[in-house]
């Protein structure tokens, strides 16, 4: 089994690829993969073409802070990046699921987006109030104007929760939402 798991920032999208983990499941987390792919010395290349050095930090890094405030508020800038790192992100992804004896979730962020669900069994949304998610980002020390923007920058969370075979509703204790999982993956397995 292969599981997309997708949803909107700030819904638990993380929190429940841990609980799918509890199960046995490997977890290939996308954005872990995008950042290993933005500091390659190809992808770092081109954004100090395209950016000049800052986009960079002392060490020679993609600053990921600088990049996020570029690509969120200029979609083509957005798009620059995506063309330079999605290719790359999806070829690690399809060597991280290859071994068809293996149970994975990969937790992709732009999931509808980017137009990537081929190749799932199942796709599954973790969805939540939009109360509780701009909580969850201000917790992560995001101002408002950039929850927004991030927010703006993805498909709304309705359409996500339309599109999905599975939607795991994420409002309340992390408890809760472990028992949605377990529940789900018990009836995939026919337990």
């Amino acid at each position: 089994m292969v599981i997309g798991l997708t949803g909107g920032i700030g819904c638990g999208k993380s929190t429940a690829a841990a609980c799918f983990a509890e199960l046995g499941f490997v977890v290939i987390d996308a954005d872990q993969l995008a950042r290993q792919v933005l500091e390659s010395h190809v992808c770092v290349s081109r954004l100090r073409e395209r950016w000049g050095a800052a986009c960079l930090d002392p060490h020679g890094v993609p600053d990921r802070k600088w990049i996020a405030a570029k690509v969120f508020t200029e979609a083509d800038e957005r798009a620059f990046l995506e063309s330079v790192t999605h290719p790359e992100v999806a070829r690690l992804r399809r060597e991280a699921t290859a071994d068809a004896s293996v149970d994975y979730v990969v937790e992709i962020p732009l999931l509808f987006e980017k137009e990537l669900t081929d190749g799932f069994s199942s796709i599954v949304v973790v969805a939540c109030s939009d109360d509780v998610r701009r909580v969850r980002l201000r917790g992560r020390g995001l101002s408002d104007e950039e929850i927004s923007a991030r927010i703006a920058s993805q498909l709304s969370l309705v359409e996500k929760v339309k599109r999905a075979n599975v939607v795991l509703w994420n409002d309340g204790e992390p408890s809760f939402l472990r028992e949605q999982v377990r529940v789900w993956v018990d009836r995939l397995r026919g337990a």
